[in-house]
């Protein structure tokens, strides 16, 4: 069928051309931005699509360029309307705070309105940051002038970075604890096999690693004060239901199976490992408190919502709005019938649950239900 021109996607010809609006589209980058600003004749004449587009470095300098720029055009803010996409991370924000300090307001456009215009007007064609600078100036046009409907967010989006680095930096302390564990296990079963039979849970808990760190191989063990021994693992590591089992322990030592000769390494490596669990265990304590105190700054109504569910913990609440953000938009949707080209499926599996927690008890909504729904799209 070939590749319309944009001009002719929305019938506007013969109209006559109004000129009071600048319409300014910013595509959002790290080290520039990139703005086209199309004043309303072009808009009507066609020829937006081949407006000059403007590079804006990301610092104080390029954004006092911008309003320089702005100013030269002729248009006061009150006749500039500015729109850009919620994403990007932080990079936007800088520029739409100097913007409203000047009086501009800024509109927000949802993503699915870009892409969606850009697939009808190139199809599979590489895309350009400066295409995209222009189509955002189109749709402004279009809202003020042409009645488009939908395709831009009704507030500004709540800015989910800060939040979602904090899960996914706690996801990756996590997983460097567990292989953590996963090793010092390995070598407790070469250097001291027994230990398995006293610390059945497992042989990487708290008051076994106190125990490694000041007995480390199975002949301190045997050799310790049976006080010091008590004072490490009972008053210190908290486990108490060894007490009894101490003199256990330490014939078991003395008779252990375990590697007696050329253990250096090993030895070394388990000192090596214990260090790092114990800095991981204090990291991801900060890390928790760090995502707690962030989860405090957002709006109590989004974490009302979530708090009203049941067996809902702070740290999952915090999954949940790093991976949807407005929840209160959100929650009218079912999680099942979003559209797949708009969401990822991190967004979609957040979508689902907050759908079936929300769902009244008794009515046939399981989770497995939506995950076998799920499953077939």
């Amino acid at each position: 069928m070939g590749t319309q021109p944009a001009a002719a996607l929305t019938e506007t010809w013969d109209v006559p051309a109004p000129s009071g609006f600048l319409y300014l589209g910013i595509d959002i980058g790290r080290r520039k931005h990139l703005a086209a600003g199309i004043p309303e004749p072009r808009m009507w004449d066609g020829s937006w699509e081949r407006a000059p587009v403007r590079a804006i470095a990301t610092t104080a300098l390029g954004f006092r360029e911008l309003i320089s720029w702005l100013g030269e055009l002729g248009f006061a803010p009150d006749q500039t309307r500015v729109g850009m996409e919620p994403t990007g991370g932080w990079y936007g924000r800088t520029v739409v705070a100097w913007l409203e300090r000047h009086g501009y307001r800024v509109d927000w456009l949802q993503n699915f309105a870009l892409h969606d215009r850009r697939h009808l007007m190139i199809g599979k064609q590489t895309k350009t940051d400066a295409l995209d600078a222009r189509l955002i100036a189109r749709l402004l046009f279009e809202r003020e002038r042409l009645g488009l409907k939908g395709g831009f967010l009704q507030r500004p989006p709540r800015n989910t970075d800060a939040l979602r680095m904090l899960i996914r930096d706690r996801a990756r302390l996590v997983e460097h604890r567990v292989r953590c564990r996963n090793q010092l296990t390995a070598i407790e079963d070469v250097l001291f096999p027994e230990l398995k039979t006293f610390f059945k849970i497992s042989v990487t808990r708290p008051s076994a690693r106190l125990l490694l760190e000041s007995f480390p191989t199975p002949d301190h063990v045997a050799a310790a004060d049976p006080a010091d021994l008590h004072r490490v693992v009972v008053r210190e590591g908290r486990a108490r239901g060894l007490a009894p089992r101490l003199m256990d322990l330490q014939m078991a030592a003395a008779d252990s199976a375990g590697l007696n000769t050329d253990t250096d390494a090993i030895v070394h490596t388990q000192e090596w490992l214990l260090y790092q669990l114990r800095l991981l265990d204090g990291q991801i304590q900060q890390i928790e408190a760090a995502i707690g105190a962030v989860l405090e700054e957002w709006p109590a109504q989004d974490r009302g919502v979530l708090a009203s569910f049941p067996v809902m913990t702070i740290l999952r609440q915090a999954v949940l709005l790093a991976s949807i953000g407005d929840i209160c938009r959100r929650t009218r949707q079912t999680g099942v019938s979003v559209d797949r080209r708009r969401t990822c499926r991190s967004t979609r599996r957040s979508h689902a649950e907050v759908w079936v927690r929300s769902r009244p008890a008794g009515q046939d909504a399981t989770i497995t239900h939506v995950r076998m729904r799920r499953s077939t799209k």
